[in-house]
């Protein structure tokens, strides 16, 4: 009988052992940061977590996160591994969200409401406190669209100190010194053109010309036109504009009053950015969408009419035909 219990326990005592060999973490000489991205699977992650040397064996992972049915509940995120991190200390992290950053990408042409949306989402902030905190501090235009990393519980003025400094960097390599001789007038009516540009290209070659329509307009004291504009105005994007629509009573209606909006109708990225700096020599001083991305450019309004007719007319039953015709819009 204690042969058998003693036999018994060395079974045991062995299983354990192989155990441990198994499910050992390796260590790590220095801490590391490990993304997991949205929406991998269990699969991915095991491989992604063997790759980046946190866990021993990838089906051991996906072993225990079977037998504890968490597969479905490891959420994605950038989270910080040490020294050895036991294996059940890894999963259970993963199926908390103890993520260390939040990654955030900000596209290029969003709002500071876009943004807000997108910070919530990824429970950085309240969209409600972000679009506060902007409004008070007319930041449109000011954060600069790219990739970041905050830390949790990270606060709003840290959010926004950071896309406004990485905006005035970005600013001055593009302005060619590192002190921007623009005064804050300047500056805004810079922006404001790019971030038009912005909502109005879709391709970079494009965005210097229309930079210069826009100069060229503002320098002959007529009117924008602009839809994206009336877009910001109606706080929304409509495939088409009506006549109703063109008629919204705000100072961004670039149809009713002249000149520039008040300000930014969106954060611009680099390129709207450069052309607004170095707009092109042209000029044109109308534009319309021929529906594959790219705009014709006339110099004349006879010249627009006819280009309208081309473009427009024969492709939708659009009630509004604006001197500007951008985009799917007008």
């Amino acid at each position: 009988m204690k042969k058998w219990w003693f036999i018994s326990l060395v079974v045991v005592a062995a299983g354990w052992v192989v155990v441990s060999i198994v499910t050992l973490p390796p260590r790590l000489k220095e801490p590391k940061l490990v993304e997991i991205p949205e929406k991998a699977t269990a699969g991915e992650i095991a491989k992604l977590l063997k790759e980046e040397n946190i866990i021993r064996h990838a089906s051991w992972f996906l072993f225990l996160t079977n037998r504890w049915r968490v597969q479905e509940k490891l959420q994605a995120g950038i989270y910080e591994f040490s020294g050895r991190t036991a294996l059940k200390t890894v999963i259970r992290k993963l199926v908390q969200g103890q993520i260390a950053l939040i990654k955030i990408t900000v596209p290029e042409g969003a709002t500071c409401r876009d943004i807000g949306a997108i910070l919530e989402r990824r429970r950085v902030i309240s969209q409600k406190d972000f679009e506060e905190f902007a409004r008070k501090r007319q930041l449109e235009g000011f954060l600069f669209p790219d990739t970041y990393l905050f830390p949790v519980n990270v606060s709003v003025e840290t959010v926004v100190n950071r896309m406004l400094e990485n905006f005035h960097g970005q600013f001055s390599k593009l302005y060619g010194q590192e002190k921007v001789e623009l005064t804050a007038a300047e500056m805004k009516k810079v922006v404001t053109v790019a971030s038009i540009v912005e909502k109005e290209a879709e391709t970079d070659s494009e965005r210097p010309v229309i930079a210069s329509v826009l100069y060229n307009r503002l320098k002959k004291r007529l009117p924008l036109q602009v839809c994206a504009t009336v877009e910001y105005a109606l706080g929304k994007h409509k495939a088409r504009l009506s006549h109703q629509d063109l008629k919204v009573k705000s100072p961004y209606n670039t149809y009713l009053h002249r000149g520039l909006p008040p300000g930014p109708i969106c954060n611009p990225g680099k390129k709207s950015l450069q052309a607004a700096l170095k707009p092109a020599r042209t000029d044109f001083l109308f534009f319309v969408t021929r529906g594959d991305g790219t705009h014709h450019f006339s110099r004349t309004f006879a010249e627009h009419a006819a280009a309208i007719k081309i473009y427009l007319d024969s492709s939708s039953n659009s009630e509004s035909q604006p001197a500007v015709a951008v985009k799917d819009s007008g």
